[in-house]
Protein backbone atom coordinates (compact mmCIF):
# COMPACT_ATOMS: atom_id res chain seq x y z
CA UNK A 1 0.00 0.00 0.00
CA UNK A 2 1.31 3.85 -1.00
CA UNK A 3 1.92 6.57 1.23
CA UNK A 4 -1.33 8.09 0.13
CA UNK A 5 -3.38 5.02 0.59
CA UNK A 6 -2.10 4.30 4.02
CA UNK A 7 -2.82 7.49 5.23
CA UNK A 8 -6.28 7.85 3.55
CA UNK A 9 -6.95 4.36 5.11
CA UNK A 10 -5.83 5.24 8.19
CA UNK A 11 -7.41 8.65 8.10
CA UNK A 12 -10.73 6.21 7.77
CA UNK A 13 -10.05 3.99 10.54
CA UNK A 14 -9.84 7.10 12.59
CA UNK A 15 -13.22 8.15 11.77
CA UNK A 16 -15.09 5.08 11.81
CA UNK A 17 -13.71 5.03 15.52
CA UNK A 18 -14.42 8.36 16.35
CA UNK A 19 -17.89 7.33 15.54
CA UNK A 20 -18.09 4.28 17.21
CA UNK A 21 -16.96 6.40 20.45
CA UNK A 22 -19.44 9.18 20.16
CA UNK A 23 -22.07 6.09 19.66
CA UNK A 24 -21.43 4.79 23.44
CA UNK A 25 -21.08 7.92 24.74
CA UNK A 26 -24.62 8.55 23.16
CA UNK A 27 -25.72 5.66 25.06
CA UNK A 28 -23.97 6.18 27.95
CA UNK A 29 -25.91 9.94 28.02
CA UNK A 30 -29.49 7.87 28.05
CA UNK A 31 -27.95 4.96 30.61
CA UNK A 32 -29.55 6.59 33.57
CA UNK A 33 -26.90 4.65 35.76
CA UNK A 34 -24.46 7.08 37.21
CA UNK A 35 -21.63 4.35 38.18
CA UNK A 36 -21.68 3.02 34.55
CA UNK A 37 -21.55 6.80 33.04
CA UNK A 38 -18.91 7.70 35.03
CA UNK A 39 -16.45 4.78 34.48
CA UNK A 40 -17.20 4.61 30.83
CA UNK A 41 -17.20 8.50 30.42
CA UNK A 42 -13.75 8.30 31.77
CA UNK A 43 -12.24 5.36 29.41
CA UNK A 44 -14.20 6.99 26.47
CA UNK A 45 -12.17 10.51 27.12
CA UNK A 46 -8.99 8.43 27.84
CA UNK A 47 -9.82 6.52 24.37
CA UNK A 48 -9.98 9.91 22.33
CA UNK A 49 -7.35 11.43 23.64
CA UNK A 50 -5.54 7.95 22.06
CA UNK A 51 -7.07 8.31 18.98
CA UNK A 52 -5.94 11.98 18.72
CA UNK A 53 -2.57 11.00 20.13
CA UNK A 54 -2.76 8.27 16.65
CA UNK A 55 -4.15 10.86 14.19
CA UNK A 56 -1.27 13.49 15.05
CA UNK A 57 1.39 10.50 14.31
CA UNK A 58 -0.39 10.53 11.24
CA UNK A 59 -0.52 13.97 10.20
CA UNK A 60 3.48 13.96 11.40
CA UNK A 61 4.02 10.95 9.02
CA UNK A 62 2.94 13.39 5.92
CA UNK A 63 5.80 15.49 5.97
CA UNK A 64 8.82 12.67 6.51
CA UNK A 65 11.31 11.78 4.11
CA UNK A 66 10.72 7.85 2.31
CA UNK A 67 14.07 6.99 4.69
CA UNK A 68 11.85 7.44 7.77
CA UNK A 69 8.88 7.07 6.71
CA UNK A 70 8.62 3.22 7.26
CA UNK A 71 9.52 3.75 10.85
CA UNK A 72 7.42 6.12 11.82
CA UNK A 73 4.31 4.03 9.79
CA UNK A 74 5.29 1.27 12.11
CA UNK A 75 4.66 3.37 15.17
CA UNK A 76 0.98 4.94 13.57
CA UNK A 77 0.89 0.90 13.35
CA UNK A 78 1.22 0.02 16.54
CA UNK A 79 -0.50 3.05 18.33
CA UNK A 80 -3.19 2.37 16.31
CA UNK A 81 -3.18 -1.68 17.25
CA UNK A 82 -3.33 -0.47 20.94
CA UNK A 83 -6.07 1.67 20.57
CA UNK A 84 -8.53 -0.24 19.00
CA UNK A 85 -7.43 -3.04 21.80
CA UNK A 86 -8.05 -0.98 24.44
CA UNK A 87 -11.54 -0.15 22.81
CA UNK A 88 -12.54 -3.81 22.11
CA UNK A 89 -11.25 -4.43 26.14
CA UNK A 90 -13.47 -1.37 27.62
CA UNK A 91 -16.27 -0.30 25.44
CA UNK A 92 -16.79 -2.09 22.20
CA UNK A 93 -19.48 -4.21 23.39
CA UNK A 94 -21.78 -0.53 24.17
CA UNK A 95 -21.27 0.58 20.82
Amino acid sequence: MGRAAYEQDMKQRLRDLGLQIESVRARLGRSGDPRLTGALATQLEFLADRRRGVSEKLAALRDEPDGTWDDLKAEVDDAWDALVQEFEESVASLA
